[in-house]
This record gives structure tokens, sequence and C-alpha cells, in this order.
């Protein structure tokens, strides 16, 4: 017996397939045949809603395992999980109660409802959990609020509304709470930058510094990270709404708050020290022009063109050395939208003296095996740049490379690098899901784009 399951997504409708599925089109809607999901009885080796959930990963990752969305992309507050596993998990969910399961899984059962859409079973579930902790301290009662915010944060479509009101109650506990406010607040900062709202994310990264100001001196000791992403997360959008000056105004007062965190001379305060100067490169770049040229041994997909960055041409430089298909899937969204508006997309890449784990003759045809898979294997947007890299061999026998013309050039910023139509740095950071949102919009406004 087979069945036709409705998966709709915003802005599209369309009846959703299965790993195994036959399939025809009929006045332009596509309709799949999915094989029956499993009935309640399929779940009778679960024992608590925990298991549920892993069950629920699995298939998510089943349904999409055969199925590659290079080009398509929801965003966390409109996306949604596939309706065949909706159905799944709901059968699963619905072998518990949360009056009879322990109080240890209550977290587990409520973020099952959530993800299967039963927000107000969801609610009542966490609320249930919450009460019975309310005569424990304001930093126990915190946790749980914590871990609850960022499940409704991770759920697709994310619960905004709902998680602020969880928010306020968090705030409300105050100083004893700020370990798990900072966390909190930081978490939703970084949501906020994944879906490009750049004033939240600032806000709630001033307040997870302000719930930082509140910790004890041995947990900023022991938190340190925590408080070091906390600024990373505030600078980000000071530098790409006003300009470099407010970000590394900001980094100094990082600087000066977390270094003497660390024993001075430390392994661990230098290391922090470092975090912090790779921090300051991406915003010390902006607006910086007179950059060299791509340089290349060998060039792919030119077009014949040999010139890169274009003079005229928004240009995205990006190092690659291998599969790495969140990027490559971000790239491709990015070259539908704007590789006809005047975005060029500029791949570099090196030798290494093997390839795809196999040892290669020459540079030679390393540089052609390496140019022939990302310009026609993995189809780049772009032309590709690589170069041939010079060697030493020290002497236990290893192989050192020496830093190729790109690497001294481009590699020091440590990121994806825009460079506008007049030679200048526009924007450098990592390009990713998570920052898909905040690079279309530096995109959009380099190409004074509405």
């Amino acid at each position: 017996m087979f069945s036709v399951v409705l998966h709709a997504r915003p802005g599209q409708a369309q009846l959703a397939p299965s790993s195994s599925e036959g399939s025809s089109r009929s006045g332009g809607l596509m309709l799949s045949i999915v094989n029956p999901m499993p009935s309640a009885g399929s779940f009778v080796r679960y024992t608590t809603p925990g298991q549920c959930l892993d069950a629920m990963d699995r298939l998510t990752r089943l349904y999409w395992r055969d199925r590659r969305p290079d080009t398509v992309v929801y965003a966390p507050a409109t996306d949604s999980i596939p309706a065949p596993v909706v159905h799944a998990a709901r059968a699963c969910a619905a072998r518990f109660s949360p009056s009879t399961i322990p109080m240890g899984e209550l977290r587990n059962l409520a973020q099952l409802y959530l993800w299967t859409g039963q927000d107000s079973a969801a609610r009542q579930t966490i609320d249930r959990l919450l009460q019975s902790e309310h005569a424990r301290p304001a930093h126990d009662r915190g946790w749980p609020l914590m871990l609850w915010i960022n499940a409704l944060l991770d759920a697709r479509p994310t619960r905004i509304t709902i998680m602020r009101t969880y928010l306020a109650r968090l705030d409300a506990l105050g100083a004893p709470a700020a370990l798990w406010r900072l966390m909190a607040h930081d978490r939703y900062a970084s949501y906020a930058l994944s879906v490009n709202d750049r004033a939240t994310a600032e806000s709630e990264g001033r307040a997870a510094l302000a719930a930082g100001r509140q910790l004890s001196s041995d947990e900023r000791i022991d938190w340190v990270m925590s408080l070091e992403q906390a600024y990373a997360v505030t600078a980000l959008p000071v530098g790409g709404s006003r300009g470099r000056t407010a970000a590394l105004a900001l980094l100094d007062t990082m600087t000066a708050d977390l270094t003497p965190l660390r024993p001075a001379g430390s392994r661990d305060q230098r290391g922090l020290i470092e975090n912090l100067r790779q921090e300051r490169i991406r915003f010390e770049a902006l607006g910086k022009s007179g950059l060299p040229r791509v340089h290349a041994n060998a060039w792919y997909g030119t077009n014949g063109d040999s010139v890169y960055p274009r003079p005229g041409h928004l240009s995205l430089l990006i190092f690659f050395s291998g599969p790495d298909y969140e990027l490559f899937s971000v790239l491709r969204r990015l070259h539908d939208r704007y590789g006809t508006q005047g975005l060029d997309f500029v791949f570099m890449s090196t030798t290494q003296g093997y390839f795809r784990d196999m040892p290669m003759p020459s540079a030679t045809v390393e540089a052609d095996s390496i140019g022939s898979y990302g310009h026609h294997f993995v189809q780049l947007p772009g032309p590709v740049a690589v170069e041939v890299t010079d060697f030493s061999y020290i002497p236990d026998g290893r192989r050192q490379n020496t830093e190729t013309p790109n690497q001294q050039a481009f590699g020091h910023f440590g990121g994806v690098i825009l460079i506008d139509r007049h030679g200048a740095i526009r924007w450098v950071d990592g390009l990713q899901l998570a920052t898909e949102a905040m690079w279309d919009a530096v995109i959009r406004d380099a190409l004074q784009l509405k």
C-alpha cells in the first residue's frame, strides 16, 4: 500500500518524494509515490523520547541522502522538516506522555513535540519541567532555560516569539544565571547574523557581554572562550554596518578585557592573543586597495581572460583544496543570483604533491587534475587559478611547502574576500550556510541592487 504525502515549503507546493519512489508530472505538479511511513508499532523498541529524536535525525538524513538541493535554501525562520519525517516522528512521540516519563526525558519529549509542530504540547511539557525546578537556585534553573532557548532557535521553522518569552524568563534570574544568559544571548546573536538581522545581532551580542560582566572571576577564567565568541559576534555586525573603526574599537576593548584572564606569557594567553589578532585582520582589511592580481601557473575556465580580479568587476576570491559541498552549494546559489549582475568568482588552489590521496608524477599533472576537478567535475562557477608550490625537505624527510604568491597576498585574511569594482576589499568572512544571508546583503549593496 502506497500513500501520497504532501510536503509544502514556503512558496512551493510539491508532493514529497522518498528514497524509493516513482513520480510523474500532471498539470505542472510533481506527484511522488511515497513508501508508507512506519506505524507507531514500528517504534516499540524505542523506550525514550530521546531515541525518537535520534530516529528523526536519521530519517531526515536518509530523506536528503540522494538529493542535492544545491540551488535551493530556506531561511531558518521558514524552513521545515520533510513531511514523511514529521509523520514518523509523531507516531513515535505518541507512545509517550509527559505525566508518565521520567523527569529527565521531559526536555527530549518537548523537543520532539516542537520538531513535529506540536507547539502547545511542547510548551506544556517544558513548563512542567521548569516548574519542577522552581525551588532550586537561580543558577540551576537557568541551565534548562538556556537549553530550551537553543532548541527553539534550532527548530525548523525557528520559534522566535516563543523563544523571546523564555529568554526574558532567563534574564529575570539575574546575575546568578549570568553564564547561561551569556550563552543564550550569544546564540541568539549568531542566529540573527545567519538571517542578516544585524540590529538584533548587535543588541544580543551586547546583552551577552553585559551578562559576561556579571560572571564571577573564576567563571570568567573558565569561560573566556565564550566571552571571546560574544565579542566576535558583536563586532561582525558593527563592522558590517558602521565600518572598520567601530569594530576595531570593540576588539581593543576585547583585548584589554580578556587577555588578563590568562597567565602572562602562557600558551593559553598566546593562543588568545593570536585569536584576537586574526579577528582584527578581517576588519583592518576593509577598504584596503592596491592588492596584487591573482597569480597562477595554470588557469582553467577563464574564457580567454587571465587577469583577475577583472577591473570594474566585483569579485569573490576563494581558496579551495577539495570537496566542501556546503561551500559549493552556497556559491552556486550566489552565482545564480548575481553571476549575471557583475559578480566574478575566482578560485585559488595549490599543488601539494598528491591529488585525492594519489601521488602525482609532476606538478603539471597535479595542476591539471585540480583544474579539471574544479572546472569540470565539481563545476565551480568561475575560473580556477592553480599555483605550483615550491618546497623542500626537512631533516626527518617530511616535505615543507613554501607559501605561494596567492597565499602571501590573500591567505592571511582568513576567509573569502570580496573585492569591489575599484579594487578595494569590501568584506572578508567565512562562506557557509550560517553566513550566506549576510554575504547576500553585502553583495547586493556592493552591486547597488535594491
